[in-house]
Formats: structure tokens, sequence, C-alpha cells
């Protein structure tokens, strides 16, 4: 009886190693394997990164190289380009009252026009208006002429800005989207839509950058009859000062301000405009928001 008994146990002890080493080995196994995994997700991962950058700077050249291609192909430039164009155009502007010093949207009229010439960009404002476009209007040539194909080297370009009054304005180069929308309408011959109204700088790579003053330009666009307002990637949703009151003793009155994200469509709304806001990234969307 002992006999079998140390017999059923030496069995008991081996099935019991024997379990014990499976699970070991399956445990080790299973380790290595999500190691491994772990290892060829990150490589996955990084790999995927480079080939996205690596796309991302093909692109590049390939526009680069585009654009001066057809500089060569158009002979530099053997002839000008006569064209004309006129755009809308919003920014922000300062405005006194008493000791304060305020800030509201104005519209203005951007009219481009394209002349045989030198190259030259010659910049005008009616009235005298304090704005700076010059840096804005230099790339919107560079871009305009990328996007058409059609070197401007023979061509002056003459940029009049008018407004109804003198006014100082604070933001000059968030018009540079909307000159370059104008620059590509008078190369190529095409009609605005004047309820359509752009904000926001240009780059060089044909994004449309960020600006300021966002709320003040939507609510002059939306007074002076746009229907549509366009802004760079992100800046749908603003950040406004809501005021609130304080009476912490009779006849004494404390206002604070209250920062709140709100949507910019939402917001224009409430301020009893019906408009739409659409967010664009490259002078490419912009243009298509102009002419369809």
């Amino acid at each position: 009886m002992t006999s079998n008994y140390s017999k059923l146990l030496a069995v008991s002890l081996i099935i019991n190693i024997l379990f014990a080493s499976a699970a070991y080995y399956a445990v080790w196994h299973w380790r290595n394997l999500r190691i491994e995994i772990n290892r060829l997700s990150e490589s996955y991962r990084k790999l995927e990164q480079e080939l996205n950058l690596t796309k991302t700077q093909l692109e590049y050249y390939k526009k680069q190289a585009e654009y001066y291609s057809s500089l060569i192909s158009s002979g530099a430039a053997t002839k000008g380009v006569i064209g004309h164009a006129s755009i809308p155009v919003v920014a922000v502007r300062t405005v006194q009252r008493g000791f304060n010093v305020q800030y509201e949207g104005v519209v203005m009229t951007a009219d481009v026009e394209l002349r045989e010439g030198k190259g030259r960009i010659l910049v005008n404002t009616i009235p005298k208006i304090g704005i700076d476009v010059q840096t804005s209007v230099t790339t919107a040539v560079k871009v305009a002429e990328r996007v058409t194909g059609v070197s401007l080297g023979k061509t002056d370009v003459v940029l009049t800005i008018k407004a109804s009054q003198e006014v100082n304005i604070v933001d000059g180069p968030s018009a540079g989207a909307a000159i370059t929308v104008a620059l590509i309408a008078a190369i190529q011959g095409d009609t605005l839509n004047r309820t359509v109204y752009i904000t926001g700088t240009i780059n060089s790579d044909d994004s449309i950058g960020p600006v300021g003053g966002v709320a003040e330009k939507a609510i002059a666009a939306a007074a002076n009859g746009s229907k549509i307002f366009l802004v760079p990637k992100g800046q749908s949703r603003i950040l406004i000062y809501v005021p609130h009151e304080s009476h912490p003793f009779p006849g004494l009155t404390i206002i604070t301000y209250e920062k709140k994200l709100v949507n910019l469509q939402d917001y224009l709304r409430e301020e009893g405009y019906s408009i739409i806001v659409k967010e664009v990234q490259t002078i490419e969307d912009a243009y298509k928001e102009f002419t369809e």
C-alpha cells in the first residue's frame, strides 16, 4: 500500500513539474512575444513617421520644382500679364474712446491690377491707411505664380487698398490670403464671389496662417453682407471675454471679465448675423470657396 502511494506521489509530482514547466515556458514565451510585438510596433511607428515626413518633404520639393520649372518653361516671363481683380479685406483698427483704446473690425477693398512691366510690386492706399502689406504681397506673388504656373517677372503688380476713411490698421499681414486670392483671379481672369470674405496670412508653402481679431473681423464682414467667412484652420473657435458685475457695497460696481471659448458661427448668430464660418488650410482650399 505504501509502495503504491509512493508511486502515485511520484507521478503526481512529475505531472506538477511538467505543468509548472509548461506554464513557465508559456509565460516566458508570451513575455518574449509581447516584447517582440512592442518592438515591432515601435519600429512601425518610427517608420510611419519617417514616411510621412518624407512624403511632406517630397510634396514641398515637388511644388518648388513645378514653380521653378514653370518660370523656365515660360521663358522667365517673356511677356507681361494683364489682369484685374478686386476683393474685400477685413482688418482690425484702433479706436480711441476717451482714455480707452478699443479694437473693431473694418472692411476695405483690395484692387489688384496687373500690367506689363518689370516685375515691380507697387502698393497704394486710398485714403491714408496705416497698413503694412509689402511683405505679404511679395509672398502672395510667389504663391500665385506657383499655383497658376505663370511668371510675373515681366509684370508690375499694382495693389490699391481702399477704405472709406483714414484708419490705423494693426494687423496688415492678415490680408495676405485675400490678396493672394485676388492675384490668382487676376492672372486667370476668374470672377470672385463678393459675399465670401477671408482673413489669414499667406505662407510661402501655400498655407494660410493664423491671425488675431477674428471675432471683430467676422462681425465687420457679416455687417457688410458676407455670407461665408473663411478663417485659418483651428480658428473657428474664438476666445471672448464675458463681463460680470458684482456689487460688494451699495453704490460700488465691480466689473470682471471671464474668458470663454465659443464657436464663431454661434457667436455671430447670437449677435444677429446669419453667416457660415469655414476653416481653410491652403490657398487652393480658399480659392475654391471664392469661385465655386
